[in-house]
């Protein structure tokens, strides 16, 4: 896996010292630059060399979450700073992690390791689009391809696959279905009858999950299953 080119953006002296002997320690992390201020991060972002941004929040002229709002494209985020009171808006801004200062190096780790995960899933998920399978329908093979699945649902004898496109009622069982689809982590069976592709899943309600604004309930059964898909794509 190619090193994570990191960028630092704090106008702490000390707080930027002590984040960069933490990429050093780190051999999956390599140093692009650091930035006392916001806007001195803009040539970096701009120019493609950056794939996590370490940003401060407190910073003279634009503060951190206000840099965030005025940025159409984003490398992988980590908030860095000395209070708490950002942390909700920061997870709306779809950062990855949220380190309090003073920032131990074992808490810095963890938060890397959680961008290292979407890398790798983000890579998987790439190597996946083009991935399919092929089901019989009217006496012919029809090919789905998976990046269009947004859920399969069982109906006794039948599946009804719900597609990009609409939807496609073939003879089959959940168990036929979710054997194709092994190997393929994006899809996580939540309920007997219900199988989701985790990449239209949107939000979560106590045992309810929502997948392309539908609300699926997640069955008991299927709750560990969920919770580490949940995991694996950062919704908790």
């Amino acid at each position: 896996m190619d090193k994570l080119r990191v960028l630092i953006v704090d106008d702490e002296p000390i707080a930027r010292d002590i984040l960069e002997s933490y990429i050093q320690k780190l051999p999956q992390l390599q140093l692009t630059g650091t930035c006392k201020n916001a806007l001195e991060a803009v040539p970096f972002i701009g120019r493609g060399e950056v794939d996590l941004l370490l940003l401060d929040i407190n910073m003279p002229e634009i503060t951190g979450i206000e840099f965030v709002k005025m940025m159409r494209q984003l490398p992988w985020l980590i908030f860095t700073t000395a209070y708490s009171s950002y942390a909700v808006e920061s997870y709306e801004l779809n950062a990855v992690d949220y380190l309090l200062k003073p920032i131990s190096f074992d808490r810095f780790s963890i938060a890397v390791d959680k961008v290292l995960s979407l890398k790798r899933l983000t890579s998987a998920g790439a190597a996946q689009n083009d991935a399919h399978i092929f089901v019989k329908t009217d006496g012919r093979l029809v090919k789905i391809n998976l990046a269009d699945l947004w859920m399969v649902e069982g109906l006794k004898d039948y599946v009804k696959l719900h597609l990009k496109t609409g939807k496609l009622v073939i003879h089959s069982t959940m168990k036929n279905i979710e054997d194709s689809l092994q190997g393929y982590d994006a899809f996580v069976r939540v309920h007997k009858s219900y199988i989701i592709n985790m990449q239209y899943a949107s939000q979560v309600d106590g045992n309810t999950i929502y997948v392309n604004k539908q609300p699926i309930s997640i069955g008991s059964t299927y709750k560990t299953l969920v919770q580490q898909a949940l995991q694996k794509y950062k919704m908790l």
